[in-house]
C-alpha cells in the first residue's frame, strides 16, 4: 500500500508600508496596518474558515481515513491572534479530530538559515516549536524550514534542537537520480530523517485545483491520478505540499468539489491510504544518506535553486544580521518584535524582478513597483531600526553613568 501525505502551507507576512529616507528617525511605524488587517480578514472569511469546515466534514465522512498536515507560520499565527482569533480556534477544532498534524518552523518565517548565525537560527527553531505547541495544542514532530530551505548546516542545527525529521523540496539538484518518494537520513546527523516534497505531483495538483472548471470525473482528474499511480512499484509514499489558499477564494465550491473527488478516488482505491509524516518515520527506514552544501528550497512562483538570491537580497540579509550583536544588548520588546519581522523571507522575495506581483494587476496596490523599490524601502527601515538601537544604547549608558554618580556620591557622604 502506498501512503499519501498531504501538507498545506499557511503563511502571511507583516507587510511594510512605504518608508522613505526622510522617515528615518521620526518614530514612524514600519507596518501597513490597514493592508495586514484587510488581508487577514479576507483570507479568514474567504479561505480558512470555510475551508476548515469543508476539510472537517471530509475527515468525518472518511471515517478517519483522511489525514492532513498543516504548516502555519509564526507571522500567520500572530496576525490571526490580532485580527481573526477564530481562525486559531478553527484549526484547533480540526486537530481535535485526531487526523491532523501541525509542523514546526522558524518563529518569524525567518531567512536566517541562509546565514552563518547558528545561534539565531537555533533560537528561531525553539521559539517556533514553543508557539506551535502553545497556540495550536500540539508539540511539532516535523520541522519545515522557511521556504523549505535545506542544507547540511540546516540539518545540523535542526537535529540539535531535538527534531527527528525534516521536510524539504524534492528538487533534482539534491535528489539527482533518487526518488522523492523514499525516506532518507542526513549524511552527518543520521538520526534526522529527511522527507521530500514531490515537486511535479504537488505542482500538478495545485494547478488542477486552480483550473476548477474541470469536472470531477473529467479526463484531467483521471490523468492526474494516473501520474500518482505511475510511482515506482517500491516507492512507499508521496508527499504532496500545497499552498492552502488553493482551496478557497474565487470559485471555492468548484475547487473543493474537485479536491473532494480526488480524495474520494484515493480512499476508494485499495492501493493508497493517507498518512501523517510522524507515521511515515515509524513505518519506514531510510534508504540512503543525503545532503547538500548549496540551498534547496520551495518558494511558490520561484525555482528550486532560488537561493542564495541576487545581489540585492544578499546585501540586505548581510546588513540585517550585522545588527544581531547590538540587538542582544537590547531589552526593548518593540525592537525585538521588529527584529523578528525584519527576518521574514517575503521582504527579500520582493527584491527579485521575477516576483509575480510585478507582472499582475496587484502592482497597482503595492508600495513597491520594482525590486529596487523593495530594497530601498527595506534598507530605510533597517536604517531607522539601527538608529533606534543606537538611541537605546545611548540612553542605557546615560542611566548607568547617572547611577554610578549617585552611588559614588552616597559613598562619599
Amino acid at each position: 500500500m502506498k501512503h499519501i501525505c498531504i501538507y498545506f502551507q499557511i503563511h502571511h507576512s507583516f507587510h511594510f508600508q512605504t518608508f522613505r529616507f526622510l522617515d528615518v528617525g521620526i518614530a514612524k511605524s514600519y507596518y501597513d496596518a490597514y493592508r495586514n488587517d484587510r488581508e487577514i480578514y479576507e483570507t479568514a472569511n474567504n479561505f480558512y474558515l470555510p475551508t476548515n469546515k469543508f476539510l472537517h466534514k471530509l475527515i468525518d465522512d472518511s471515517g478517519g481515513k483522511l489525514k492532513i498536515t498543516f504548516h502555519i507560520s509564526g507571522p500567520s499565527i500572530d496576525q490571526f491572534l490580532l485580527y481573526s482569533p477564530e481562525v486559531i480556534n478553527s484549526f484547533r477544532q480540526l486537530a481535535d479530530s485526531g487526523q491532523v498534524e501541525f509542523t514546526g518552523g522558524t518563529n518569524s518565517h525567518s531567512i536566517v538559515s541562509l546565514t552563518n548565525d547558528k545561534q539565531e537560527f537555533r533560537q528561531q527553531i525553539l521559539l517556533g516549536k514553543e508557539r506551535t505547541e502553545h497556540f495550536l495544542g500540539q508539540k511539532p514532530k516535523l520541522f519545515v524550514n522557511t521556504d523549505l530551505i535545506y542544507t547540511n548546516q540546516v540539518a545540523e542545527t535542526v537535529s540539535e534542537t531535538g527534531y527527528k525529521m525534516l521536510l524539504t523540496n524534492g528538487a533534482g539538484k539534491i535528489l539527482h537520480w533518487r526518488s522523492p518518494n523514499r525516506l532518507y537520513c542526513d549524511q552527518t546527523h543520521k538520526n534526522l530523517r529527511i522527507l521530500f516534497r514531490n515537486e511535479p505531483i504537488s505542482n500538478e495538483l495545485a494547478e488542477n485545483i486552480e483550473k476548477h472548471q474541470f469536472q470531477p470525473q473529467s479526463a484531467h482528474l483521471e490523468q492526474f491520478l494516473s501520474s500518482v499511480n505511475t510511482l515506482q512499484a517500491d516507492d512507499p509514499f508521496v508527499n504532496i505540499y500545497l499552498n492552502y489558499r488553493h482551496l478557497g477564494g474565487d470559485e471555492m465550491n468548484a475547487k473543493q468539489k474537485y479536491f473532494r473527488s480526488f480524495i474520494s478516488k484515493i480512499l476508494n482505491d485499495e492501493v493508497f491510504c493517507f498518512s501523517l509524516p510522524s507515521e511515515l518515520i515509524e513505518k519506514f527506514g531510510p534508504v540512503a544518506e543525503i545532503g547538500t552544501e548549496t540551498p534547496v528550497c520551495w518558494c511558490e512562483h520561484f525555482h528550486p535553486s532560488y537561493f542564495p538570491g541576487n545581489e540585492l537580497q544578499q546585501e540586505a540579509i548581510r546588513q540585517l544580521f550585522r545588527l544581531k550583536r547590538r540587538l542582544e544588548q537590547s531589552s526593548d520588546p518593540y525592537l525585538n518584535n521588529d527584529w523578528q519581522n525584519l527576518q521574514t523571507s517575503d521582504h527579500f522575495h520582493l527584491m527579485d524582478e521575477n516576483h509575480p506581483m510585478y507582472h499582475t494587476s496587484d502592482l497597482d496596490q503595492s508600495n513597491c513597483k520594482s525590486k529596487y523599490d523593495a530594497f530601498i524601502n527595506f534598507m530605510n527601515i533597517l536604517e531607522d531600526f539601527t538608529e533606534r538601537l543606537k538611541h537605546e544604547k545611548s540612553e542605557t549608558t546615560k542611566q548607568s553613568f547617572g547611577s554610578q554618580q549617585i552611588h559614588s556620591k552616597n559613598n562619599n557622604n
